[in-house]
């Protein structure tokens, strides 16, 4: 493009630059100009600070409405956090109140169990003594044969206890001659002397020991061997 043509360009943007100043001091002269001749009147100066003041509180109620808005989002988060909290303390009581619901009610179903269990302990004894009774009475080893008639008819009677104890729970305790003496399960009717067995050893079986499933109810009563000193 022509050196000259560049110059004419900044001549006329230069030209209007000053007219639009030129402008701009006009209307500043011209508003000087209106308000000399046409001044605000005091009523007109009263409503421009009133409508300042108005625009003021404006200001003022649109900040104290966003902090009560951050007030209370800042409380519906602690009420909500409130909320969690109390839900998981209901639950975490809930649960433990279950447990002990549960842990009593299978404490009480064991104990009920184990009375029922046990229930006849006391019967059983009775039972027990009759079935010993029976039982010396089979030790004697008669020579009249009527009195050996009895005899069987007593110890299919023995028999016949015996598989009813068994069948309620009710078992005979193992014990044999020369087993060492055991207080848990035994009790001792006499200290007698023995040239075959040596101390705490059982020498004789008087009556039979018997257990209600594990609970010992008739002990086995027996005479011990002690050496005279």
């Amino acid at each position: 493009m022509p050196k000259h043509e560049n110059k004419k360009e900044k001549v006329e943007i230069k030209e209007n630059s000053e007219k639009e100043e030129t402008n701009i001091l006009n209307e500043q002269e011209i508003s000087k100009s209106i308000d000399t001749i046409n001044p605000k009147t005091k009523e007109q100066q009263e409503l421009e600070n009133l409508i300042q003041q108005v625009a003021a509180l404006n200001e003022i109620i649109i900040a104290k409405d966003a902090h009560i808005a951050k007030l209370q989002n800042e409380i519906n988060q602690i009420n909500q956090d409130y909320v969690t909290k109390i839900t998981e303390k209901t639950n975490e009581a809930n649960t433990t109140l279950k447990a002990k619901i549960e842990e009593l009610t299978n404490k009480a179903n064991q104990e009920l169990s184990m009375h029922k269990k046990y229930a006849l302990e006391k019967q059983a004894i009775n039972l027990i003594d009759i079935i010993n009774q029976f039982a010396m009475a089979l030790d004697y080893k008669p020579t009249d044969p009527n009195i050996v008639k009895y005899q069987s008819g007593f110890q299919m009677f023995l028999t016949m206890f015996k598989n009813l104890l068994t069948e309620l729970g009710i078992n005979e305790i193992v014990v044999n001659i020369g087993d060492e003496f055991n207080p848990e399960i035994m009790e001792c009717i006499e200290f007698v002397h023995s040239n075959e067995l040596t101390d705490n050893k059982v020498a004789k079986i008087i009556t039979k020991g018997y257990k209600l499933y594990d609970r010992l109810i008739k002990p086995t009563s027996v005479n011990i061997v002690r050496k005279k000193s």
